[in-house]
């Protein structure tokens, strides 16, 4: 037993229980939207209602439309919040470390009618439930969205002062409780600027998923109190890419992968499950779409236009 064979065994028996740990806290957390739509499909049948919200409705729309959709940031803002990004928290395009991911798909930050950028403090913050953040056209998707809208939640972005690192912070609005944050002491969530090697972006399409990222606007990064613990399993990568820039043309391959990737994740809940949530029915035809949360009679802009992606 004091051969250091057996030592080296042992040591990599840790690592595996440890990140195993990792995996199963992680799993803990970004499988509760499948199980709260889990236990919708036991509950939809009954004739009991949840309340929906009562400000906000989801809309549907093209994802091959989504620049035309979604607001984009003023021309003020700084260059790390223009046009829109899409999160490959799946892995579909370039590599990812996420077992599991959120029934979202893509943001920008110019829903001004809930939050400006501050210079002052560097921020601006996304209410991931009105028309700035898209989902999947799913079950999970509209129990995540129905949740989040009841809970308040969105995110505050804290840009630093070389527009090298955004810290994203997950917060509730609770009403006469207040505005809560949770500190990054506990969860950090930054996303870290990419430096893309010269002439190898865009990627091509036969590149791996290794050399894709590789050309991602930023490195998004999780890690926890306890990460230290795990050494590299206690930290986890995915990577961000903008597929439409500040002018509102599109940012190709990144568009074109993202497209794809949305209308792959398209199922339409059945009928009661949207009655249960006291959502109104869909159109029977909702593929391959998307949706995004609106206030009631809100009309989305139209146009579009497009580029090709250099070196981001």
């Amino acid at each position: 037993r004091g051969s250091p064979l057996w030592h080296g065994r042992r040591g990599q028996a840790a690592m595996g229980r440890c990140r195993r740990i990792l995996c199963c806290c992680c799993c803990s957390c970004l499988a509760l939207p499948g199980l709260l739509s889990a236990a919708l499909l036991l509950f939809a049948a009954s004739k009991v209602h949840l309340p929906a919200p009562a400000d906000a409705v989801p809309s549907l729309h093209d994802p091959a439309e989504v620049e035309a959709v979604l607001p984009l940031a003023p021309e003020s803002y700084p260059e790390a919040f223009q046009g829109i990004i899409w999160m490959d928290q799946a892995g579909s395009y370039g590599h990812s470390d996420l077992p599991f991911t959120a029934p979202d798909l893509v943001l920008s930050f110019g829903d001004t009618a809930f939050s400006t950028w501050n210079p002052a403090t560097r921020t601006v913050s996304v209410d991931i439930t009105r028309p700035a953040w898209t989902w999947q056209n799913s079950l999970s998707g509209y129990a995540t969205w129905w949740l989040c809208r009841h809970l308040g939640f969105f995110y505050m972005f804290e840009l630093n002062t070389d527009a090298t690192v955004i810290q994203v912070y997950p917060s509730l609005n609770l009403g006469v409780l207040g505005v809560w944050s949770l500190p990054k002491v506990i969860m950090s969530f930054t996303m870290e600027k990419m430096t893309p090697p010269e002439g190898k972006c865009p990627p091509k399409e036969d590149s791996s998923k290794k050399d894709v990222i590789k050309c991602a606007v930023w490195d998004r990064v999780s890690s926890g109190l306890l990460s230290p613990l795990f050494g590299s399993y206690g930290v986890l990568h995915y990577y961000v890419y903008q597929i439409v820039d500040g002018k509102g043309r599109r940012v190709q391959p990144y568009y074109d992968a993202y497209l794809r990737f949305a209308r792959s994740t398209c199922s339409p809940p059945f009928e009661f499950s949207l009655h249960f949530l006291g959502l109104e029915s869909q159109d029977k035809s909702s593929c391959p779409l998307a949706f995004r949360g609106v206030p009631q009679g809100m009309v989305a802009n139209t146009g579009r236009s497009e580029t090709t992606g250099g070196e981001l």
